[in-house]
This record gives structure tokens, sequence and C-alpha cells, in this order.
């Protein structure tokens, strides 16, 4: 059946207003988040997963190809940077000394999914962790779910600077 130009012009108004809604919710994921510690839930998840860790304060750029986070999870809670690009390919990231660590991220509607994977070769061969953090912003709260195997973690950061 051939498309006519109406029909045409109806599918890319829909493809482009379905991009702006998007992107607009896309964009809530940009600025400043500090940690919010009573807001996560008491109990399982609400402790730090071992070796993985947690950003008091995040400074997060948005660019149509990539995610940029600065965080305060360097040595002495030194501010360094993360790089996520958004082309599906895996790149390195900063990550646990002697690990080699690598990112792939992705948004899944308005939400940023980002798979680490860190590997490294020990004493018995090659060895490695996946964790997936999962990005939702709600108004001024941004919530990161976090899993690696079956332990879960869920973080809670409200946006601003911290006071």
């Amino acid at each position: 059946m051939a498309m006519t130009p109406l029909r045409h012009f109806v599918l890319v108004a829909f493809l482009a207003c379905g991009a702006a809604i998007a992107a607009q919710a896309n964009s809530e994921l940009a600025g400043t988040w500090t940690i919010d510690r009573g807001g996560a839930p008491a109990g399982r998840g609400a402790g730090g997963i071992s070796g993985i860790p947690i950003a008091n304060t995040m400074i997060i750029k948005l660019s149509p190809n990539d995610v940029t986070m600065e965080t305060d999870t360097g040595s002495g809670q030194s501010m360094q940077t993360f790089l996520y690009k958004l082309d599906g390919s895996s790149n390195p990231v900063p990550g646990a000394l002697g690990w080699e660590t690598k990112a792939t991220a992705a948004w899944q509607g308005s939400t940023l999914v980002v798979m680490t994977r860190r590997s490294m070769t020990g004493p018995t061969g090659p060895m490695g962790v996946e964790v997936k953090d999962v990005f939702s912003v709600a108004g001024d709260v941004l919530t990161i779910d976090r899993s690696m195997g079956r332990v879960t973690q869920k973080l809670i950061y409200r946006k601003g600077a911290p006071r």
C-alpha cells in the first residue's frame, strides 16, 4: 500500500513527538544530585554492595551521543569522571585498581541503564563481575536501582548541590 502525503506527514509528526517527549524525560537526569541517605528503604538492599563505592555527589551531563557523570568516588572522595557512550559500544571507565572496567549504556524509555563489567586475571584464571545500574527520575528525586547478581541496592538522590 502506497503511503499518501498525509499518512507520511502523520507518521513523521508522531515519531518526532515521541522523540521530543523521550528527550525531555531524559533531560531531567542532567544536573547535580546529592545522596539522600534517609530516602532509601531500610533492610535488604539498603547497604552498599561490597567493592562498589557510593557517590555522595554526582554531576550528570547529557549529550545526544553520551552521558558524562562526575562523582566523588575517587581516592579520598576526589571527583572522577565516567563517560558512557550511547551507541551501544563498551568503553573503559574508572574502576578498582587492578581490574579492567568497561561499561555500556542505553536509554530504555526515560530510564538510563548502565551495565559495568569488571574483570581481571587472578591466580585461578579470569574472573569478573557485572553491575547493573538503572537511573530513573521523578521530579527532583533520582533513584538508582543497582544489582550485582542476586544482591540489590536502591540509592536515592535529591537534585541540587550538597547543603
